[in-house]
């Protein structure tokens, strides 16, 4: 199998679409496929993993829309010159691709942009909503197949865009068990909660500094950059408790997260959240770690079915839940101990699987069309 993955992000800032791209190149490219991928120039180094994959690099300009295009255009160009399936990463990069004429693709839809838009509070957010949606859409009707981190936003998308079932499938994201394999034995810091992630505006930042601010609370660790960092370090001035790091290598994350009594995701509940496959989670269940999280996202419905989480919808609830798991040691365990064994079906090969499945099945449906004629 040859394949072609285009992707308008920066392979060389870790994220969550940084790791998902990676393992999908890197272990499908180790199952024998012949994978390129098409990226901007990366600002930094990228993951060791993708040694086996060819990766081209496409100088872009800062403008969003313009990188998407360039990305788009010579991954097909790409695809086209090898006989490669094309397969592109985010609705938004297929919807620009889709202006300048491509199509016959594998859309893998890491999110919903348009509904990013519900956590801008500018006077323009409403029209650049519906563009985005628009543009979704083009994406979407011009695939062959699209893969979707969750059930909820496979049956959204459905309901959207009126996309048939048979041309979807679910690849949750998943971890890595080696980048934590070093930190299974580091010692639990007493008081200390932990929260892992970009500082996206669905974070809610006033639910942390409420659980900073609980008697129970020795330290609250905030772990990441983004839109929100800004607030997150202005409310960590006026609270003693609250410690913000910025993003931090993975040996240096990792470690804080490992020696956490407990650790949060707390968000505003939302389309985006809901239809969301959040990486932490899966490192944080991969840790053991006990933890209280807003309900939404499928992987928190199979944790709580697995008595691996706790959720909990208002500010005052999350509190409360993150203070009972650090003054009730033997429910830490059980909810830590439930989580580290439900988190053995998470890691990236196990995910890859089904994604080779969908590739596997592609092809020979090709194979079978040009037979035909």
């Amino acid at each position: 199998m040859r394949l072609c993955i285009g992707h308008g992000g920066d392979l060389g800032e870790p994220s969550g679409g940084t790791d998902r791209v990676s393992a999908l190149a890197a272990g499908l490219a180790e199952r024998g496929a012949e994978v390129t991928l098409v990226a901007p120039t990366p600002t930094a180094g990228v993951p060791d993993r993708l040694a086996p994959v060819d990766c081209s690099y496409v100088d872009t300009p800062p403008s969003s829309a313009l990188r998407a295009a360039a990305v788009a255009r010579r991954a097909a160009q790409t695809a086209r010159r090898d006989g490669a399936v094309l397969q592109l990463e985010h609705s938004t990069l297929a919807g620009v691709g889709t202006l300048s004429g491509i199509n016959r693709y594998v859309l893998d839809m890491h999110d919903l942009g348009y509904s990013r838009f519900d956590h801008v509070d500018t006077a323009v957010a409403p029209l650049l909503k519906t563009a985005v949606k628009r543009l979704e859409k083009r994406g979407l009707s011009r695939a062959d197949h699209i893969v979707v981190v969750s059930d909820v936003m496979a049956n959204l998308i459905q309901q959207l865009w009126e996309v048939p079932e048979r041309k979807i499938s679910v690849v949750p994201n998943g971890y890595f068990p080696e980048t934590i394999e070093p930190f299974g034995q580091v010692s639990t810091e007493t008081g200390r909660v932990v929260f892992l992630g970009t500082l996206h505006p669905k974070v809610d930042i006033e639910t942390i500094v409420s659980v900073a601010n609980s008697p129970s609370v020795r330290e609250m660790v905030v772990i990441g950059d983004g839109a929100q960092r800004d607030r997150v370090e202005s409310a960590a001035n006026r609270c003693d408790s609250l410690r913000t790091t910025g993003r931090l290598p993975d040996a240096e994350a990792f470690e804080l997260v490992a020696s956490a009594e407990a650790v949060i995701n707390p968000q505003t509940i939302s389309t985006i959240q809901r239809s969301s496959s959040p990486v932490k989670l899966y490192y944080y269940a991969a840790l053991g770690k006990p933890m209280v999280v807003t309900p939404g996202p499928s992987v928190v419905e199979e944790l709580v079915r697995h008595e691996a989480a706790i959720t909990a919808r208002s500010r005052r609830h999350f509190v409360d839940r993150v203070q009972a798991l650090l003054e009730d040691a033997p429910l830490a365990r059980r909810v830590g101990k439930n989580a580290r064994q439900v988190a053995e079906q998470y890691i990236w090969a196990k995910r890859l699987d089904a994604f080779n499945e969908v590739h596997r099945m592609l092809t020979e449906s090709r194979e079978s069309a040009t037979g035909e004629r």
